[in-house]
């Protein structure tokens, strides 16, 4: 969608008025400063594709700040239920695997459930609290390829888990495992 100039100037002049703001908000909610600035900028990217709903808004500030809010909300919400996931993995191995070597690294323990690719991108957005941006870059790959794999890696996950899942409880509902 290509804006208009006026458009353009609108979104400009929020964003040089506010951005310093809105990055203090999120850095306080996420307690991460690439993080904070990635949900700003996705802040404004919803503000570019909604451009006309921001425009005709009463208050532009803060029809902009509640979108942040939002954008936060679901960073946390997602980062929240790819832990989930990933301790809900964890579990099930263990079901398999009681009592594990202490040499063995938790990457050969738990590595088979995905392939290395996707493993290795959830433990770096999971565990290592990567961005999408720092684990884009890690990888080679825009951000939107980031994502995508990021989702479907989790897909897959919570596929095998329900498998699992039913072998050793089987007549539980995949309903409890939240991705």
């Amino acid at each position: 969608m290509k804006l208009k100039n006026e458009q353009e100037d609108f979104i400009a002049q929020l964003y040089h008025e506010m951005y310093s703001k809105l990055c203090i908000y999120a850095m306080n909610a996420l307690k991460d400063r690439e993080l904070a600035e990635e949900a700003v900028q996705d802040t404004f990217c919803i503000a570019c594709m909604k451009v006309n709903s921001l425009i005709s808004s009463d208050n532009p500030q803060g029809w902009i700040t509640l979108t942040l809010k939002n954008v936060i909300r679901n960073i946390i919400k997602s980062r929240s239920r790819m832990n989930s996931l990933i301790i809900s993995a964890l579990s099930i191995e263990d079901i398999q695997i009681i009592a594990p070597e202490d040499d063995m690294e938790f990457n050969v323990i738990y590595s088979d459930l995905l392939n290395k690719e996707d493993f290795k991108l959830l433990m770096m957005i999971v565990i290592d609290k990567y961005t999408m941006l720092e684990a884009s870059e890690e990888l080679g790959i825009s951000i939107e390829a980031c994502k995508k794999r990021v989702q479907r890696a989790k897909n897959k996950l919570k596929k095998i888990i329900e498998e699992k899942l039913q072998m050793y409880v089987p007549n539980v509902s995949s309903e409890y495992i939240c991705i």
